[in-house]
């Protein structure tokens, strides 16, 4: 544990020896206020909440995150350093892990930053804290996710450029199938799958203020399958050069095994509804006691018709 604290404090470390991290976070804050008040008319609304805040991050952290993991292993193909990082005696594992949480902490910093947003809302109106926090955590979730991806790409390609362009692609792939865009072109049974698969649809989700263990997990399970990938990447470097034996295929067959269990978590979760947090003020998403006891005594279906707008002033 102690080798992976070092090598995300190096790497951490290494963002701010030149203006990177700096340019990073002035980018990221210009941007995010921009939007918030420019974009979304934060003042014209007349409401006291930060969606407009969590509305974007999806996008943006597409970008962000492939800016920042575009370099981690491309760089170090670049300086020659590779072979020294294949022949140490630091497990490669320890390796990703490191460069995994430095990548993630300059995020969380850069989200941080924004944090004088909802506290100056919250001095304008009755800010309700539960969406806030089930925003950042969602933030984060899905940040990682993307910087796990990033990374595999980044240890597949000799050319920052290519990472970058890549990462975006794979990033948006993943968000695509849930945005409502998407979903909206297909009929309810459809829209429900694609929403389950979509990494933008899970983050609405956790923004509402419900934080649910299938919408964490399946972050968790797109971090742990792109890691081991990345980890299964850097193995090959290793082998090149040497001919294919049992104990290669046993590796690739346990990453494939390792990998497609993360993902198929995902289906042997999706019935279970019981690990749930509504964090809003008086639980608006759940269905309270005296709810429950009311509809167990209806003797007939009960119809709720409900009437939406795109606008909310």
């Amino acid at each position: 544990m102690m080798k992976i604290v070092k090598i995300a404090g190096r790497e951490f470390g290494g963002f701010f020896s030149s203006p990177v991290a700096f340019i990073f976070f002035g980018a990221f804050l210009a941007v995010t206020l921009f939007i918030f008040f420019w974009v979304e008319t934060f003042f014209a609304r007349n409401i006291a909440d930060i969606r407009p805040l969590f509305q974007w991050l999806p996008v943006l952290l597409i970008f962000l995150s492939a800016a920042i993991t575009m370099r981690m292993w491309s760089e170090e193909r670049r300086a020659g350093t590779m072979e020294l990082l294949l022949t140490s005696p630091v497990r490669l594992s320890e390796y990703v892990a490191g460069k995994f949480l430095a990548c993630l902490g300059l995020i969380v910093i850069a989200l941080l930053m924004t944090l004088p947003l909802p506290v100056t809302v919250s001095f304008m109106g009755s800010l309700d804290w539960g969406p806030v926090i089930g925003g950042y955590v969602a933030a984060c979730c899905l940040a990682a996710s993307y910087i796990a991806a990033g990374l595999f790409v980044s240890a597949r390609s000799s050319n920052q450029i290519v990472s970058l362009i890549v990462t975006s692609l794979l990033c948006g792939l993943l968000y695509l199938p849930g945005a409502d865009a998407v979903t909206g072109l297909f009929g309810s049974p459809v829209s429900e799958y694609l929403k389950m698969l979509g990494s933008g649809s899970r983050f609405d989700a956790i923004t509402r203020g419900i934080i649910d263990l299938r919408d964490l997990y399946y972050y968790l399970g797109l971090v742990g399958f792109f890691l081991t990938l990345n980890v299964y990447s850097l193995e090959r470097l290793k082998w090149a050069g040497n001919p294919s034996n049992v104990l290669h295929r046993r590796r690739q067959l346990l990453t494939g095994l390792v990998a497609a269990n993360f993902i198929a978590a995902n289906f042997w979760l999706a019935p279970v509804t019981a690990f749930r947090i509504d964090l809003t003020q008086g639980s608006i998403y759940s269905i309270s006691d005296v709810t429950r006891s009311c509809l167990a005594q209806l003797r007939e279906p009960l119809l709720i018709r409900g009437y939406f707008s795109a606008q909310t002033h």
